[in-house]
């Protein structure tokens, strides 16, 4: 059994908490055995499974695992009431735009909250969309908030880290229709443009404070707003998102 903070395994797998530590060590950790669970039901493997003698599970024997002490197990923690339960997990090998297979795409335009993208992708993965691309500037889709809002759905979508401005144009050489959301009053209601009509498409959804980027709505073929009646200015993303992608569900 591991009990030191000072343990180089123990060291090496605390620097995966930052994004920094994860690119470099290309792995990332998931913490609690629900998680865990949704990874290899997936067919994921973990490289290492961490956990105490009150919390193993008898098929943790037939993977690498080690037994921490419970003190351990609060220092690696990012939850408050730990499962004491965490496995490393390599980082899956980037995708490219070339090898999305999804008739709707999803691209986000700066998202920075990982609760957030994590209840979009799990939104995404509910309806039917597989193919998510996260621009520049978004928050780390391996961060431990957005892993746990998730909830495993990060195993069922294509993600790619891109450009969007080079993104768009490449999607709609491939014949992908690109929707921007946006507050605009002169964009089209999303209650009458029949965005999915006999066509592959992406929806662009932005930064929480600033939207989608001028650059972005420019580089759109067409901008797109959810009518409100009420006295709010504006939807959260996470909402805003699962209000696009179900108005413009894919056919499955």
């Amino acid at each position: 059994m591991i009990e030191s903070k000072q343990n180089p395994q123990i060291k090496a797998i605390k620097k995966l908490q930052q994004a920094k530590g994860r690119r470099k060590a290309k792995r990332y950790i998931l913490e609690g055995p629900h998680l865990l669970e949704m990874a290899l039901e997936a067919g994921k493997q973990p490289e290492l499974i961490l956990c105490t003698e009150a919390s193993f599970k008898a098929d943790y024997a037939n993977y690498n695992y080690q037994l921490i002490s419970p003190q351990l197990a609060d220092y690696l923690a990012e939850t408050e009431s730990t499962q004491a339960v965490f496995a490393v997990m390599p980082l899956p090998e980037p995708l490219s735009l070339e090898q999305l297979t999804s008739s709707a795409i999803l691209l986000l335009d700066g998202l920075q909250d990982p609760g957030n993208l994590g209840t979009i992708i799990r939104t995404a993965d509910a309806l039917g969309y597989h193919s998510l691309i996260l621009g520049k500037g978004s928050v780390d889709p391996y961060n431990s908030k957005a892993l746990r809002a998730m909830q495993g759905s990060q195993f069922k979508l294509q993600l790619v880290q891109d450009d969007l401005d080079q993104a768009i144009p490449q999607l709609q050489s491939q014949g992908y229709q690109i929707a921007a959301s946006t507050l605009s009053s002169d964009s089209q209601s999303v209650r009458d443009y029949r965005l999915t009509d006999g066509k592959k498409w992406g929806i662009i959804l932005g930064n929480e404070g600033n939207g989608v980027s001028p650059d972005c709505i420019e580089l759109a073929d067409v901008s797109l707003h959810i009518p409100m009646t009420g006295q709010a200015e504006s939807l959260n993303v996470a909402i805003a998102a699962a209000i696009m992608m179900y108005e413009y569900r894919p056919v499955i």
